[in-house]
């Protein structure tokens, strides 16, 4: 999404974190935080988690749980395959996009303005990037410039 300007972000282990249940449960799972600017009203924060799998199978499991019940495929696929949904938490309703990139399952959701098209761009970019760890490279994808 061209004219987004990063503000700040953060990243943290599951470990402590509200959203795990228990150690075990969050494994291999880290969440973070991004606020961008769009001009000088708008601020979006993008918000994902990652949860890291051994094998492929188990990632396929594991997105189907992340999920959860009513979700529909995303369009376009973002990933190997990727589920759209909507949710609510914290007296926020918000659509979620989680996708599976290889061993890695992902899910992003966006707070502040319109989801789109920040949601699918912002969820491009993560897939992207992960694919470029996961083969080794440094994560080079940035969101689309105007």
């Amino acid at each position: 999404m061209g004219g987004l300007q990063g503000i700040s972000a953060s990243v943290t282990t599951a470990d402590g974190h509200l959203d795990c249940p228990s150690p075990q449960e969050c494994k291999g799972k880290w969440f973070g935080r991004v606020k961008y600017a769009l001009g000088a009203d708008d601020t979006y924060y993008v918000n994902f988690h990652l949860t890291t799998y051994t094998t492929r199978q188990d990632a396929r499991q594991g997105l189907k749980r992340e999920a959860g019940q009513h979700p529909t495929p995303s369009k376009p696929t973002i990933g190997n395959e990727s589920l759209t949904y909507t949710k609510a938490g914290g007296g926020l309703q918000g659509k979620y996009l989680t996708m599976r990139v290889g061993t890695v399952v992902a899910t992003t959701f966006v707070e502040g303005g319109e989801a789109e098209p920040m949601l699918t761009q912002g969820a491009t970019m993560f897939a992207q990037r992960i694919a470029q760890i996961e083969a080794g490279h440094k994560a080079t994808a940035t969101l689309p410039q105007s």
